[in-house]
């Protein structure tokens, strides 16, 4: 038995699978955890890119936006797991899954690691703004991804 077989085996697993009411609440909740986390990721990078909110500095926006990122990104992992037990083989066979996976690691990677860093260091407002484009372009390719995956699966 595979690990994947095992999850789709398990109580919650199941408890999912066989009720409507409860895959839908996790849906819904796994969408307002997708909306903090993208609505923020969207201002602290078009902030950064000098797109919006120019006069405030960058870590008064990136502080805010990075705990509605932090919470969304909690929901969407909690309910993301419970979605996926119950069609683990299924889903994880999916190639637009697998590329939204690999997006949220190297966004996740990207946020907490490089530009928590870079952030507070770079003192140049096109290096600040190079940073914001990315981030811009990495959040943005998740987003469309998710939702892809979503509408084609």
């Amino acid at each position: 038995m595979t690990l994947l077989t095992w999850l789709e085996s398990t109580y919650v697993a199941k408890t999912v699978s066989d009720s409507l009411a409860l895959t839908a609440s996790l849906s819904a909740a796994h969408l307002i955890g997708f909306a903090l986390v993208t609505g923020g990721a969207f201002v602290m990078h078009l902030r950064l890119a000098g797109a919006m909110l120019r006069r405030a500095s960058v870590l008064d926006v990136a502080r805010p936006a990075g705990r509605l990122i932090a919470l969304g990104l909690t929901v969407s992992a909690a309910t993301g797991v419970l979605l996926f037990a119950g069609r683990a083989s299924e889903i994880a066979a999916n190639t637009i899954f697998q590329t939204k996976m690999s997006l949220i690691v190297i966004a996740v990677a990207w946020q907490l690691v490089l530009q928590r860093r870079l952030i507070q260091t770079v003192r140049s407002a096109e290096t600040t703004h190079a940073l914001g484009i990315i981030g811009l372009a990495l959040w943005l390719g998740l987003a469309v991804t998710a939702c892809a995956f979503i509408l084609l699966e």
